[in-house]
């Protein structure tokens, strides 16, 4: 269930949110100042929007969730398995944010680490004991490659974490009523997992028109990463899971297929205070 504060519209984690010492979000598109295809919360540059209209929109998000936009440190986003770990003071975040990875994990107070998505899999990952906080993006390869996994591996050993005070978030993406993939992902995940007959479905016929080499098979992402995440020895009790799809609903959250591959990307973040 989405919730509203001065305009903007986001998600949150029932886990999470008891969590007094922390704050996040799964934001929308709604709530911003940009134009256009990138109406209206966009946090991204790379298909066109403004800068003046990106910062303007970190201002707002900072306001609503008491975070500095100076604050807010996200990463270049290459579809790895990356991790950039940050154990001390970060005095240039700027310099932090060219570095390629996928996901962020911090012991740091006052930090809020983000990630940005228009259909991938983002997700929250917290030790609430500890104060250790993670966030990821999972799409298709970053899945296939254990994203979430090595993140919680990660936290594990380079913060002292204990599974069984993780907690996990995944937040809305893209669901298998709209994600259709062809033979060659389905390959990686079949070879990946020995349970991908829980999110893999074939198409009879395949939705997409005119036989397209991506099409045939129904993918789901977010069951993917949960059953990465349990694989990991987080406890299904410990996670929560998102279900808005952000195709369906491209009217609340921007979405690359939906929306024609040109379009902005919405923010997920966390923070210990």
């Amino acid at each position: 269930m989405l919730k509203e504060n001065l305009g903007i519209a986001y998600a949150s984690s029932p886990l999470l949110k008891g969590i007094d010492s922390m704050r996040h979000g799964f934001l929308t598109r709604l709530g911003g100042v940009s134009k256009g295809r990138f109406s209206s919360l966009n946090f991204d540059i790379r298909d066109g929007d403004d800068i003046e209209n990106v910062e303007q929109n970190k201002a707002v998000a900072g306001r609503v969730f008491c975070f500095e936009p100076i604050g807010l440190l996200t990463v270049n986003q290459v579809h790895g398995n990356d991790i950039l770990a940050i154990e001390k003071p970060a005095k240039d975040l700027s310099a932090l944010s060219k570095t390629d990875a996928d996901a962020i994990i911090t012991n740091q107070g006052g930090l809020a680490i983000g990630v940005l998505t228009a259909d991938c899999v983002p997700i929250i990952l917290a030790d609430h004991v500890k104060k250790i906080i993670g966030i990821v993006h999972a799409g298709w390869k970053g899945t296939v490659n254990g994203i979430v996994k090595k993140a919680i591996d990660a936290m594990i050993i380079k913060f002292g974490s204990d599974r069984k005070t993780i907690l996990a978030a995944i937040g809305p993406s893209i669901g298998p009523c709209c994600y259709e993939v062809g033979d060659v992902v389905i390959k990686e995940f079949v070879e990946r997992f020995s349970d991908y007959k829980d999110f893999i479905t074939p198409l009879h016929p395949p939705l997409s028109k005119g036989g397209r080499e991506d099409s045939g098979w129904r993918l789901d992402l977010k069951m993917a990463n949960l059953s990465q995440i349990m694989e990991s020895g987080i406890s299904k009790e410990s996670i929560t899971t998102e279900n808005l799809c952000t195709s369906c609903r491209n009217d609340i959250f921007f979405s690359y297929r939906a929306d024609g591959r040109i379009t902005g990307r919405q923010l997920n973040f966390i923070m210990v205070k």
